[in-house]
């Protein structure tokens, strides 16, 4: 890369981790952002990540095993479980130890809009199988039909999200800065 193209991506590295500290533009944008200086960059090709935020997980890996294997951390969390008609289902503590987790496979602009984000029946279908099966009690006959992401767990995960971006542009602030 020439003197001049590094400078230009550097200073658009800089500036976009001010805008991300700052939270002055929305996370969705700040990664396209990011792609574009992947490319300019030449290392696209290491950070396949951005793509999977912008466009979801759910684009690359169909089901909930692929999703809890691939998914980063930050995208793993609490949850809350609901029936077809919107009654929450208590689980029992053994039960919530083993199905805990939520897979946020869902685009980042749909987890910034603020909408509730509900995880598809069909991410559930071994977990509704386990139920009926193993279940200690009457509400284990209950199926699952969505479950639904607390305000607070989705902030864990667009911290999550905001966090690796700046890892990503400290980096390839440090790499040209050292050129």
């Amino acid at each position: 890369m020439d003197k001049d193209k590094k400078e230009e991506v550097l200073k658009i590295a800089k500036f976009t981790s001010v805008e991300l500290l700052e939270s002055a533009r929305p996370l969705h944008g700040i990664l396209d952002t990011c792609k574009s200086i992947c490319k300019m960059a030449g290392i696209s090709d290491e950070n396949s990540w951005i793509d999977l935020e912008i466009n979801g997980y759910a684009v690359k890996y169909k089901n909930r095993d692929d999703l809890c294997l691939h998914l980063p951390s930050y995208r793993k969390t609490g949850w809350k479980f609901y029936d077809l008609y919107g009654n929450l289902i208590p689980l029992h503590p053994v039960a919530e130890a083993l199905f805990g987790q939520s897979t946020i496979y869902h685009p980042i602009k749909e987890l910034e809009s603020g909408k509730p984000i509900v995880v598809e029946a069909k991410f559930l279908e071994k977990f509704n199988n386990f139920r009926s099966k193993f279940g200690l009690d009457e509400i284990s006959k209950v199926s699952i039909h969505e479950g639904r992401i607390p305000p607070e767990e989705l902030k864990h995960v667009l911290d999550g999200v905001k966090n690796r971006i700046q890892e990503l542009l400290d980096i390839i602030i440090s790499l040209l800065e050292i050129q």
